[in-house]
């Protein structure tokens, strides 16, 4: 788990739960890709505030359900998971009971009068206690599972408890006396015709338009619904802010796998409630701040909404908190927690091959503290099979394939595309692999649109993970299927390289034909280029590493080599060797560089000038 992550998120959380009563606080989007510990951040935020303040971890699925009624769920778990409180805190929710016995009713069909007559029997049938207990018992029965704050076993015990407790929250409010048995609905509906915003309308009608909108084909009336329905809520927080005892500190709400459509309308119903509460210049307090995961997709769509990008203003309505990879030192520490006296290596070795992603990074280590004397043999390491028969390098892929999923399981034609599109080497160059992936993959599938799992488009196109391309390109090569092998894959990419690629034809030409063929044109193009823009193809055609060279004698090359061409097979082996992360012996290493420096010394004498050579290679 990256501790710098929960850390990051604990201080923005800290400053905003203190900040109690004024402005709304942005919502933070901690943004990662699969593996990056988002998930677990939430965790740890929730362990570390649900004693200093009413805190609520929603932890939604994909059930098929259209956004405007999987919102529902997760005002639900929102509901339930604040309800505890803290001491001195009741956090009660009428309003929200209120629209959802509602939203329960069929009024269409309906003359306004005999709606109005429904509207008054429905809520005089919820007179008694005893059937508004009931009632939000069913409701957190259909909804409640979602709260992962509540989710201890035996699930169905805690949650019923904690429904009574909404149950009596509720009841509590909505009588005008603590003695009177009878409820009153008048004072809280009333609020449904002013919603805070100084409207004058008819509150019982607001109800039953609630209801009919609900059921309506028009998704800017479905829209609304859930706009009503967050306001409802944030005045039923707010109140009960208002009511603590003492100074009361803000709730706080995370919501896990923000981009499924439940909790991404929620959020964008946030922002949009908050800028209308906002226009009325009332200056309402609102105590709620929400953090919380996405793998990138949600700010796509809070972009689209607010036309703010996320940046780090506290002024703005959300704000994207980036799930960084660890640090090389951040890594050795952890290494030694597992091991004090082997840790530091452990961890080097490690941060080389992960890059720091935080569960590739736990499952390495534990690789390594499970097996030391593969410490020099990373490649064979990578190729033990563990936990249900799986190689270790098919195991760091699935973190970035669970990512892809709304489900959060490993898909099987996302993961089988992950591995195909590992040979492209930046995004441009996936899409002209379209052809070789599984059925459904297509354009606008995840595996092509994550801005977590692709770097930011920029001068390099943006490019996979590192850990992901290499997990990939392992798999790539083991994989038997002629259709979609490495064979098929690089001779697609090279005969898409245009005539102003050289780079890139040369780099596939060289993993698709070998190094014999690419080191000929390149002694050709020796005389032809400057030497600093030969080194600079030469960097570029050996950026990525063969996993299926594990003879160290075919990658060191030609024993003794004599011509330009010679020398350029032996670079070309080596370059590539020492980007692979699976060489991790330091005599290997330097050897590999001492032949690099030999070679390169040769190859200035042909060159238009020696000291580019001579200062090469720049790794």
């Amino acid at each position: 788990m990256p501790e710098n992550l929960s850390i990051t998120l604990g201080a923005l959380v800290e400053a905003q739960v203190t900040d109690a009563g004024g402005p709304p606080s942005p919502v933070l989007v901690l943004e990662g890709t699969g593996g990056s510990g988002r998930s677990t951040a939430l965790r740890k935020t929730l362990e570390e505030y649900r004693e200093k303040t009413p805190t609520a971890l929603v932890q939604p699925h994909d059930n098929g359900e259209p956004a405007d009624s999987a919102v529902r769920g997760v005002l639900t778990a929102v509901m339930l998971g604040l309800t505890p409180g803290i001491r001195g805190y009741d956090v009660k929710f009428p309003r929200t009971v209120i629209a959802q016995i509602v939203l329960s009713e069929d009024f269409s069909g309906l003359t306004a009068a005999a709606a109005l007559s429904r509207l008054k029997v429905v809520l005089a049938a919820y007179s008694e206690p005893a059937a508004v207990t009931k009632f939000v018992v069913g409701l957190v029965a259909a909804g409640g599972e979602l709260a992962a704050n509540q989710a201890a076993p035996p699930v169905a015990a805690v949650t019923s408890a904690i429904a009574k407790q909404v149950a009596a929250g509720v009841l509590a409010a909505l009588r005008k006396r603590a003695w009177q048995r009878q409820i009153d609905w008048d004072g809280l509906v009333a609020w449904f015709g002013h919603q805070d915003k100084g409207f004058r309308y008819n509150a019982a009608q607001i109800l039953i338009d609630l209801s009919n909108r609900a059921r309506s084909d028009r998704a800017d009336l479905r829209e609304g619904v859930t706009d009503l329905l967050v306001a409802a809520l944030l005045a039923d927080l707010r109140h009960s802010w208002e009511s603590a005892r003492g100074t009361a500190p803000n709730v706080l709400v995370l919501i896990d796998d923000a981009d499924l459509p439940g909790p991404s309308a929620f959020i964008g119903s946030l922002i949009r409630v908050r800028a209308g509460l906002a226009a009325t210049r009332a200056g309402l307090p609102d105590p709620v701040n929400v953090a919380v995961a996405s793998a990138g997709a949600l700010a796509d769509v809070l972009t689209a909404d607010t036309g703010w990008t996320g940046g780090a203003d506290p002024a703005r309505p959300w704000v994207r908190v980036p799930a960084a990879d660890l640090g090389q030192e951040e890594v050795c520490l952890l290494a030694q927690s597992f091991d004090w006296g082997g840790g530091r290596r452990y961890g080097l070795i490690t941060h080389h091959l992960t890059h720091g992603h935080p569960e590739g990074t736990g499952i390495v280590l534990r690789a390594l503290v499970a097996g030391p004397e593969l410490a020099d043999d990373l490649d064979g390491l990578l190729r033990r099979r563990g936990p249900g028969d799986v190689p270790i390098d098919h195991r760091l892929l699935e973190p970035f394939a669970r990512g892809l999923s709304a489900r959060k399981d490993v898909d099987e034609p996302q993961f089988e595309a992950l591995v195909t599109l590992s040979g492209a080497r930046d995004r441009r160059e996936a899409d002209g692999l379209l052809p070789l992936l599984p059925h459904p993959i297509g354009i606008g599938s995840p595996v092509f649109t994550s801005p977590t799992l692709w770097s930011p488009p920029g001068a390099d196109g943006g490019r996979l993970h590192p850990l992901a391309r290499y997990a990939g390109l392992r798999l790539l090569a083991a994989r038997d299927d002629p259709a979609t092998g490495w064979t098929a894959v690089f001779r697609k990419l090279r005969d898409r390289a245009g005539p102003d690629d050289p780079a890139g034809r040369l780099h596939h030409e060289r993993l698709l034909s070998g190094k014999e063929v690419v080191a000929k044109e390149l002694a050709g193009l020796l005389r032809e280029l400057r030497a600093a823009d030969w080194l600079t193809l030469l960097d570029e055609v050996t950026a990525t590493p063969d996993p299926r060279e594990r003879d160290f004698a075919a990658v060191c090359g030609p024993k003794q080599p004599a011509t330009p061409v010679d020398h350029i097979v032996v670079l070309l082996g080596v370059f590539p060797a020492l980007h692979d992360p699976c060489l991790t012996s330091a005599w290997n290493r330097k050897t590999l560089q001492t032949l690099a420096s030999h070679s390169l010394t040769h190859l200035a004498g042909y060159g238009d000038e020696r000291p580019p050579f001579l200062m090469w290679p720049r790794r």
